[in-house]
């Protein structure tokens, strides 16, 4: 079956219509430059339409992979050649120039289609050219103008919106010397993307927060947001006095770390550790230290006193018929869905154990619960849902 060239016409008016080479650039009138400029617009339109169809057609994931990179390539290279164009067109050739930019206006809005649609099946690891890559930052640098006085105010601390701001800006007015990859200018897109969203939030800690958790989303790898987001979490724990509420703090905001989306195939620089990796080890190590210098503390020998009778106050007991595990079961999935709100789960434990017994123990450790609560024995579950499930019919025939 003879393949068609789709892109045959927007081709020939670049190459030749276009190119100052082979046709005189004073040649074409007001009118015929409207009906060019009708036809790409129709072009845009077609094409667009037509490269749906086909990849709804196709069910295999290598023809469509070698369909988008065909039509990706072909339009980067005409791009370049209309830009090129454009550059050896003279100012006053006015009607020229506006017909170079109608046809730049379509190949961009088709390739950020392709980007945007079928960016999965476009290698990402070559090479952009110069003139497209161009034309990106120049579009990046435009949106990051318009979001950047907003952000600085919503989110309310400077220094990490100055690294951020760093990272793109860095990358829009660099010079084009180096090589850069279509991952990386994805990369870039979606985090200016992400970063309008944030903008429609209000509250400066919702907006830090939102910004906090999307860089850490997007594998936001560089140094100075570790060291910001690690530092942050240290000073707020050295301001507590005793060790156990340092501790409670760390294991609050390492939950909270842990919980946070994250995507693994992505990252701000590719020679720097996975930002999981490296701030989840940095919690490791904050709470290994604490804890070994919890157990070294070394309590003063108390005062010598008469001994005086006293009447030992029990606490109030309540007796569960349920085995440790169902109960420490039960209270982590009430903390998993904020049922119970505490500083973290083991808080919860000691605050509860003390006043719990079973048929099987008098004393409850909250140290056991913990333990208890980071695996369960399949019928353990199987109480636990029987159990809630006689609490529901319960309250259904109240």
């Amino acid at each position: 079956m003879q393949q068609i060239y789709t892109l045959e016409w927007l081709d020939l008016i670049v190459s030749v219509t276009l190119n100052p080479a082979k046709t005189d650039p004073g040649a074409l009138d007001p009118s015929q430059a409207e009906m060019i400029i009708a036809k790409v617009n129709e072009e845009s339109s077609r094409l667009t339409a037509l490269l749906k169809q086909r990849t709804f057609t196709l069910f295999s994931r290598k023809k469509i992979e070698l369909l988008i990179k065909q039509y990706h390539s072909n339009l980067v290279v005409l791009l370049d050649i209309v830009y090129e164009n454009t550059h050896q067109i003279g100012p006053q050739y006015v009607v020229t120039r506006k017909i170079c930019q109608s046809v730049i206006d379509c190949i961009e809005g088709l390739l950020n289609f392709l980007e945007k649609s079928f960016g999965e099946y476009i290698g990402l690891d070559e090479r952009v050219p110069a003139a497209y890559l161009g034309q990106i930052k120049r579009d990046l640098k435009s949106r990051t103008d318009l979001v950047k006085i907003k952000l600085i105010s919503g989110v309310g601390n400077k220094n990490l919106t100055d690294i951020l701001l760093h990272a793109l800006y860095s990358f829009t007015n660099e010079p084009q010397k180096r090589v850069v990859t279509y991952r990386e200018v994805f990369y870039k897109k979606e985090l200016v993307k992400e970063l309008e969203k944030i903008n429609n939030l209000s509250g400066e800690a919702k907006m830090h927060d939102a910004l906090v958790e999307q860089m850490v989303c997007l594998n936001f790898n560089s140094r100075a947001f570790m060291n910001y987001y690690t530092q942050k979490i240290a000073q707020k724990a050295n301001s507590y006095g005793p060790l156990n509420e340092k501790m409670d703090h760390l294991l609050f905001h390492y939950k909270e770390f842990n919980q946070m989306h994250h995507k693994s195939d992505v990252r701000l620089n590719p020679h720097y550790g996975d930002v999981k990796k490296v701030v989840g080890n940095w919690f490791v190590q904050e709470i290994s230290y604490l804890e070994k210098k919890h157990q070294w503390d070394v309590s003063p020998l108390p005062q010598v006193q008469q001994p005086t009778k006293t009447i030992r106050s029990e606490p109030f007991k309540v007796l569960c018929f349920l085995s440790v595990d169902q109960i420490a079961l039960i209270f982590r999935a009430m903390d998993s869905l904020r049922i119970l709100q505490s500083r973290s789960l083991n808080l919860i434990f000691q605050s509860i154990a003390p006043y719990l017994s079973t048929p099987r123990k008098e004393e409850i450790s909250w140290k056991s619960m913990r333990s208890k609560s980071s695996g369960f024995e399949q019928s353990d579950r199987e109480v636990v849902i029987t159990t809630l499930q006689n609490i529901i019919s319960w309250v259904r025939e109240y």
